[in-house]
């Protein structure tokens, strides 16, 4: 199941389309979540769409802790819902995003393994530049067997769909094969510019590689994209770093 859902967010992200959206039965995120933690009937359709054990009436698995916010992901008065949970049945965590249009539409499911992470902080809304909008960031691992790999990323919600923005690899272990390697991306902003500083390591500290770049938000793309013209403003091309005194870290998790 959960293979099945990473399989078909991937394909999304490769093709820049936007995640499917569901309309939800049950009527708000509000009576989901509740439903959720008391165990108590869900309409079918609604079950087959979040893809957990949990709310499956023939299986005896309860949610872990459960938690709904509200954030303003987009231009129209009515807010976001954001539900977290602990998914014990599929060893996870789970977030669902919901968007109300004429009624409320599922518009994202994110799995994670969380094991570095709170499940407070899966999800948060907020602006990596002065001149982007507000998107949802992810942060979760995506890593399988002999390896592990933390990831942030940023989806813009616009007509009702979440479509992807921006990707960073916040830490990415290989232990195989020996002495394997570690690449991190941190991300530094300077007005309307993200500036992303790429690190590659042996797992030994042996420094293999050192890449900076400048990227920017386009509003015809709805997406960051390379700004080569800004990179020797912000990169020292000679270390492949950050100028420290140009930019700032943009406060993305950070992963040992």
């Amino acid at each position: 199941m959960i293979r099945q859902l990473y399989a078909a967010f991937f394909l999304v992200s490769l093709s820049a389309q936007p995640i499917p959206v569901h309309p939800l039965e049950i009527g708000s995120p509000d009576q989901l979540a509740i439903n959720l933690r008391e165990k108590r009937a869900i309409p079918k359709s609604d079950c087959d769409k979040l893809e957990l054990w949990e709310c499956r009436p023939d299986d005896t698995s309860r949610s872990g802790d459960i938690s709904i916010r509200w954030v303003q992901l987009d231009d129209d008065p009515e807010l976001e819902a954001l539900i977290v949970m602990q998914a014990p049945a599929e060893n996870t965590y789970a977030a669902f995003v919901f968007d109300k249009r004429k009624s409320w539409n599922l518009v994202g499911a994110f799995f994670d393994r969380q094991w570095k992470l709170d499940a407070s902080s899966f999800l948060e809304a907020g602006k990596l530049t002065e001149d982007s909008p507000t998107l949802l960031l992810v942060h979760r691992d995506l890593g399988g067997s002999g390896s592990a790999l933390f990831t942030t990323e940023a989806f813009h919600l616009r007509q009702g769909q979440l479509w992807p923005a921006l990707t960073v690899t916040n830490a990415a272990f290989s232990y195989l094969p020996a002495p394997g390697s570690v690449t991190r991306e941190t991300l530094f902003s300077s007005g309307n510019f993200l500036i992303i500083h790429k690190n590659t390591q042996t797992l030994a500290g042996e420094l293999v590689s050192n890449t900076c770049e400048a990227q920017r938000w386009t509003q015809a793309r709805r997406a960051f994209v390379r700004a080569p013209e800004a990179d020797a403003t912000y990169c020292d091309r000679t270390t492949g770093k950050p100028f420290k005194e140009k930019s700032r870290w943009a406060g993305l998790k950070y992963y040992p």
